[in-house]
């Protein structure tokens, strides 16, 4: 016979009950700004590199699965300014092992997560998972590189350089990155974090993209990064020339501090309870930025007791990346995930965790009472409890009454509602207060 096995807490045993929620007020964080005209930007940076190329010859621009928010639009003012000199361009995808690690599915991924298509972005997009040998590390293993790319006339390395989820380092998130793994398809990037599970990432990329750099092949013709503000707008668009190992490190190092200067954080260092409407491979890497939520290795702050993770972005497709740093989940969020994708991301990264599924509740009102049970102080209104869309969108956001004088006594923050209780559905879930 079948065991029941719904979660079965309720208010004896949790010591707390539906009178416990507490009142919620919405809140605007102020962050700096910069905006970048894309096309104008592209245009400028892109034109050093045209230098060298030639009539007919084929360009390879990789396209990333991260949530690049105007990849589309960068993409095709690269293909505008190549045809420009006559070159015939064209699009691969280098994310590594995503879209299930299949050609087609990268394609899809391109598609459903950017917008984009052949007709979209102006070129044709070519997809294949297979990979040539390029070079051998000092420690034994394989460097790897796309096949389109390598037997392309060039190629134009387009990303976003951001802190990374997973390591630190004088790279992290960025035109290296991309070239070891993005462009190393499963097979580079399986290779490098298997090696990571002895070495240190950072140096492991380093060593790799030096290789990659100094070969005959690829051509790499130029980088082009960009940064993005708080608001997940693009705020920078810079060429990197990727001739010289050294200066294209020095480079992107220097694009690095200024992209954690832009990083949005969470507006309290401790925070009892975080629930997170959303994650997804388009947010973060990692579903939720570790960087955000004081997952990554060696960080201390923020502190946050629990985390309650309510579902996935639409456009991650089922992919729950990164699920395993949540402590909390609803139980009804099972059925969506796609546990194929998620464990070949997990499989190629070599962190199982992240694939961990945690505690499932039956309702958020048990979510709560686990919540309740994370506070530093007995008293229920007590709670320091954050609400988040994602870790992506952190510019507003709820606080439970307990922050309401930090918030008010903070010059970044503006306090947009007074709080108001916390309600629930008949199926005793969250139903917020209305927005201001």
């Amino acid at each position: 016979m079948h065991n029941d096995t719904r979660f079965s807490l309720d208010k004896a045993q949790a010591g707390v009950g539906i009178e416990d929620a507490p009142a919620l007020f919405r809140l605007r964080q102020r962050f700096l700004r910069p905006v970048e005209d894309i096309e104008v930007a592209v245009a400028r940076e892109i034109a050093p590199f045209l230098e060298g190329v030639r009539k007919g010859q084929r360009i390879a621009i990789t396209g990333s699965s991260r949530g690049i928010v105007d990849l589309r639009r960068i993409l095709r003012a690269c293909v505008d300014a190549l045809r420009t000199v006559g070159a015939e361009p064209f699009v691969v995808p280098a994310m590594g092992s995503h879209g299930g690690a299949t050609a087609a599915g990268q394609l899809r991924v391109l598609e459903e997560t950017h917008g984009i298509d052949e007709r979209s972005v102006g070129c044709p997009i070519e997809s294949d998972m297979e990979v040539v040998q390029i070079g051998t590390t000092s420690t034994g293993f394989p460097v790897f590189q796309d096949r389109l790319s390598y037997e392309a006339d060039g190629v134009l390395v387009v990303n976003r350089i951001k802190p990374h989820t997973g390591f630190t380092g004088r790279v992290e998130s960025g035109i290296c990155k991309m070239l070891v793994i993005g462009l190393g398809k499963q097979a580079g990037a399986s290779r490098i974090h298997q090696q990571a599970l002895r070495e240190d990432m950072g140096r492991l990329v380093l060593e790799s993209t030096r290789i990659i750099v100094e070969s005959k092949r690829p051509r790499l013709i130029g980088a082009i990064a960009l940064l993005e503000n708080a608001f997940k707008e693009t705020a920078s668009v810079r060429g990197i020339p990727v001739h010289d190992f050294d200066a294209l490190v020095q480079a992107e190092s220097e694009l690095l501090d200024q992209a954690r200067s832009l990083l949005p954080r969470l507006p309290f260092e401790s925070i009892d309870a975080l629930i997170v409407d959303e994650i997804g491979k388009n947010i973060s890497g990692s579903g939720m930025d570790t960087n955000i939520i004081g997952k990554k290795q060696g960080m201390d702050s923020p502190r946050i007791g629990a985390i309650y993770v309510r579902g996935l972005s639409e456009a991650t497709h089922g992919n729950a990346t990164g699920i395993g740093n949540a402590d909390l989940i609803p139980r009804a969020l099972w059925p969506e995930i796609d546990l194929s994708s998620t464990y070949m991301n997990a499989f190629t990264a070599k962190r199982l965790m992240i694939a961990r599924i945690p505690m499932m509740v039956e309702n958020e009102l048990q979510a709560l009472q686990v919540l309740l049970n994370f506070r530093a102080r007995q008293a229920p209104d007590s709670l320091r409890l954050l609400w988040i869309r994602n870790t992506s969108a952190l510019d507003e956001m709820w606080a439970s009454e307990s922050l309401l004088d930090e918030a008010q006594a903070d010059s970044r923050i503006e306090v947009l509602s007074p709080p108001e209780p916390l309600g629930f559905d008949d199926s005793l879930d969250f139903v917020l207060p209305p927005r201001p």
